[in-house]
């Protein structure tokens, strides 16, 4: 059995550290995209070959955006209201 992958984001450095599914050699994604002096990571989801970092003003204490990243690509960043 492949596990569905692993991601989570390192806030010091801005980025996701990830290892793909059936894979167990660790790899970054920069998040270029996602300031972490402006917005609140609430957590990181993975959906498939996805990976959600859930978002939120600072002030809020509930994310209301996602930025979504690969494991096919290590890449992405595209972002969607929650």
């Amino acid at each position: 059995m492949t596990s569905a992958g692993y991601a989570i984001y390192k806030e010091d450095r801005n980025e996701l550290e990830v290892i793909r599914p059936g894979e167990n050699m660790k790899r970054t994604i920069h998040c270029t995209n996602l300031n972490p002096a402006s917005v609140k990571v609430h957590g990181v989801q993975i959906q498939g070959d996805e990976i959600w970092v859930l978002v939120g003003p600072n002030s809020n204490p509930r994310p209301n955006r996602k930025f979504i990243y690969r494991f096919s690509s290590l890449a992405g960043g595209a972002n969607q209201m929650i």
